[in-house]
């Protein structure tokens, strides 16, 4: 697949997407950090920070349910219990939700959409976190609209993904050393003022901007419920 560039608005993505058996075969391999536990200690202290961003907004935990959307390495699930948050996770990696039940987090294997369907979640999230998930969406706005009818209002919608106009995309671009236009599993590139529009149009407010140490050049936002 090629990356193309919206003629109009000048968002890029690729001009098409894997097929759900393509995926299949994709989701049987796992890269290392994506492993649950994977590099668990140092992942802990990453974490830790956006919940304290989180919980700064919303205040105490209250056994709150946060609920974790393509959850990974399970870090940000495991930290957000240890803070008090009541967590669920949702993947579509099969093993991970394995490895992540075995640790006594409870979890779904599926899309946000398909849980919803089977109303798998004994109440609303009043956080839905969606870390370097939405750029992997062949249709973005589908996702976030879901997670607008589920979330508790209030509540706080946290999402990162890659910066597309970030100046150190530019010059990664600049010395041929940019790994995003390589990254498979992604068909989105979002600038912050594209990523913004997305979410006030699926009925979210943004509020907070950081910059991720999760990945490389990558940006941090919270949203609320408009």
């Amino acid at each position: 697949m090629s990356w193309v560039c919206c003629g109009q608005c000048e968002h890029v993505f690729t001009e098409g997407y894997f097929t759900d058996q393509a995926l299949d075969v994709l989701f049987e391999n796992t890269q290392h950090h994506q492993v649950v536990g994977a590099e668990i200690e140092l992942q802990r202290h990453i974490s830790a920070k956006l919940v304290e961003r989180v919980i700064d907004t919303l205040g105490p935990p209250n056994d709150r349910l946060w609920l974790d959307v393509g959850f990974g390495n399970g870090s940000l699930l495991m930290t957000a219990s240890e803070f008090g948050f009541d967590v669920f996770g949702v993947d579509l990696r099969k093993k991970n939700v394995e490895d992540i039940r075995d640790l006594g987090i409870l979890a779904y294997h599926g899309t946000l959409q398909s849980a919803m369907e089977n109303d798998v979640f004994k109440s609303k999230p009043t956080v839905i976190s969606m870390a370097d998930v939405v750029e992997h969406e062949p249709f973005p706005r589908d996702i976030l609209r879901c997670a607008r009818r589920l979330i508790n209002d209030p509540g706080t919608l946290l999402i990162s993904m890659p910066n597309a106009g970030a100046p150190l995309w530019a010059f990664l671009n600049a010395t041929n050393q940019n790994p995003y236009w390589y990254e498979i599993e992604h068909y989105h590139n979002f600038t912050r003022e594209k990523i913004y529009a997305e979410l006030r149009t699926s009925g979210f407010r943004p509020f907070h901007y950081s910059v991720s140490e999760r990945y490389r050049c990558c940006m941090e936002i919270l949203a609320e419920p408009a």
